[in-house]
């Protein structure tokens, strides 16, 4: 019976450990840097390079706005210096400061019109930027899903998003495998030549009032 004993003892251990051996395994987790995928996805860069082509452009129209304004300016004050001359009558005087006074308005009225468009044209960019960028945001967690459906992955964070208070939402995954160099190697799997030239797009639209007109 003593004998007994013992081998009772590790049929008992062998019973009570034969559930735990039976359990579900751990959860697979990986991380991707999500900032980075965007960063160096080659449709971000085609992106960003004709948005500085919208940005340049606005610029250009923008300060040809601003010469005219200044030449309205320069005329006002040549006006307004000649009617200070003391060989000319009372009556001129009053004629060429009511004129100087007209083309000071007038130039005004090309500020205010001037801040309005480039505060238009400013949003009109800033809400086709944020567009283009979701929807290059969606085509890559649609590939971070098929990695990690074909890798069987559990859980899949992304080290780059951050908490209101600027804190990394995932600070540490213990075995969390990166997926980032893999992923990035998918989303520039259809990156064209660098040699192909590509198609440009036109200016984002912008809702103008009915009394700018069709003038830039």
């Amino acid at each position: 019976m003593k004998r007994l004993k013992p081998i009772l003892a590790l049929l008992f251990g062998v019973l009570i450990a034969a559930p735990l051996s039976g359990q579900e395994k751990d959860d697979k987790i990986g991380t991707v840097n999500m900032q980075q995928l965007l960063a160096d996805y080659f449709k971000f860069a085609q992106n960003k390079e004709t948005f500085m082509g919208y940005e340049k452009g606005i610029l250009a129209k923008d300060q040809v706005r601003v010469e005219s304004i200044k030449a309205l300016v320069k005329e006002s004050q040549d006006i307004a210096k000649e009617a200070e001359s003391s060989s000319i009558t009372r009556e001129q005087k009053e004629e060429l400061f009511q004129k100087a006074g007209a083309l000071n308005r007038e130039a005004q009225a090309l500020q205010n019109e001037r801040i309005a468009w480039l505060n238009r044209k400013k949003a009109a960019f800033n809400e086709k930027q944020a567009v283009e960028l979701g929807i290059l945001r969606k085509e890559i967690m649609v590939m971070v899903k098929e990695i990690g459906d074909a890798q069987e992955f559990d859980f899949i964070f992304d080290r780059s998003g951050s908490s209101g208070a600027s804190i990394p939402i995932l600070s540490y995954a213990k075995d969390a495998t990166d997926l980032t160099p893999l992923l990035l190697e998918r989303i520039n799997r259809d990156a064209p030549p660098e040699d192909v030239e590509k198609p440009g797009e036109e200016e984002p639209d912008e809702e103008k009032p009915a009394t700018e007109g069709s003038g830039e």
